[in-house]
């Protein structure tokens, strides 16, 4: 049986999930100058990639990449003993490395999580993604909430899949990790609605739901527990992601500050897609599937040398158990991109407040639910 049989069978035998808010949004909407400037920021780092290429055959490099395994392969140890999972298959996709090459190419691989210990880890948690190139910078997107809360756990009360995303920063002019840089992810809930943004059909300013910030660690990474994003119209299932150096990080676990270096957004396979869209919660959305090959963003980020697609294990037969993602992001840490990074609201203790020009006007419709901060590691 092929991966996508396989994992078709399991989410059918999957059991339902509760229930979530069927509202939708527009399609987003990006100003001629916001495209202009993100797609301008894209062509230089596509020039740049060729100039970083020593990072690949970098011993520190190998040296990260060899920690980034064990790393991978512990974490996903750790989930499937708290699942009690561990004699379960775990199944796993890998890609490989613009859109083409990404979306035409079939490459499954299913593998059961025993024999040759040593052999699977370097396989399935090696990561394809090429961390030569300076990955380019993408359109910020209409959603975006500056100041948001530091935290790990960013799912809330949301229904879905459970995600947990494992994001790695190179600096491309030393192919070292890049430590202590904050770390923004958000996306949409499982059937396509945003929290934070006082648009129609989202959450509201009252609402934080799959947003969060992180501090990358010493070796580089910023992780996340999440669901699985899901569609909404004319864009497929992704993550938004936005790092800054030199931000504060204030008493009440939120931050201030910083210049913005990189502006992204990361995708997955359309067989995984699929799938999980086949369950609930995600199936009550009633906005047609956008296909990767569809979504006009997915192109701006994919380039010869960089795979905007992330690499994942599910963490057993069944899907409900959850899934894995990772990738390894490279970045110009001097880079700076604060004219890209234009937020829709700003998060503020007590409610959010909604910039200008941003979604449907007026004051915070209530206070935000408190949110305690985690702890730094």
């Amino acid at each position: 049986m092929g991966f996508l049989e396989a994992i078709v069978a399991t989410l059918a035998a999957g059991s339902a999930l509760l229930g979530t808010t069927l509202a939708h949004p527009g399609g987003e909407e990006h100003s001629a100058e916001h495209v202009r400037k993100s797609l301008d920021a894209r062509e230089l780092a596509i020039a740049h990639a060729t100039q970083v290429s020593k990072c690949a055959a970098s011993p520190k490099h190998a040296a990260l990449q060899q920690r980034a395994v064990a790393r991978r392969a512990l974490t996903a140890q750790l989930l499937r003993e708290k699942r009690n999972i561990i004699d379960k298959p775990m199944v796993h996709r890998r890609d490989q490395a613009s859109v083409d090459k990404w979306i035409n190419t079939c490459h499954d691989m299913t593998s059961a999580y025993s024999t040759d210990l040593a052999t699977a880890e370097a396989s399935i948690f090696g990561s394809k993604n090429a961390t030569s190139a300076l990955t380019p910078e993408t359109i910020i997107g209409p959603y975006f909430v500056a100041g948001e809360v530091i935290r790990r756990n960013v799912t809330e009360n949301q229904a879905g899949i459970p995600m947990h995303v494992d994001l790695q920063f190179v600096d491309v002019a030393t192919c070292e990790p890049v430590p202590n840089m904050l770390v923004d992810i958000w996306h949409a809930n499982a059937t396509g609605v945003y929290s934070g943004v006082a648009a129609a059909g989202q959450g509201g300013l009252n609402s934080t739901f799959l947003r969060g910030v992180q501090a990358t660690d010493a070796e580089g990474v910023a992780r996340y527990d999440s669901v699985f994003p899901g569609h909404y119209v004319g864009r497929t299932n992704h993550i938004h992601v936005a790092s800054r150096r030199g931000g504060s990080v204030l008493a009440n676990g939120t931050y201030h500050g910083g210049t913005v270096n990189h502006v992204g957004q990361l995708y997955f396979d359309q067989e995984l897609i699929s799938a999980v869209e086949a369950m609930d919660p995600y199936a009550r959305n009633t906005v047609p599937l956008s296909h990767n090959r569809a979504d006009f963003l997915v192109g701006d980020e994919a380039t010869d040398v960089y795979d905007p697609f992330v690499e994942y294990v599910l963490l057993s037969d069944d899907a409900n158990d959850g899934l894995l993602v990772w990738i390894t992001i490279g970045v110009n840490t001097t880079a700076d991109y604060d004219a890209l990074a234009v937020p829709a609201a700003t998060y503020q203790e007590g409610g959010g407040k909604e910039n200008e020009g941003f979604g449907a006007g007026g004051p915070p419709p209530g206070k935000r639910e408190e949110k305690k901060k985690e702890t730094l590691t």
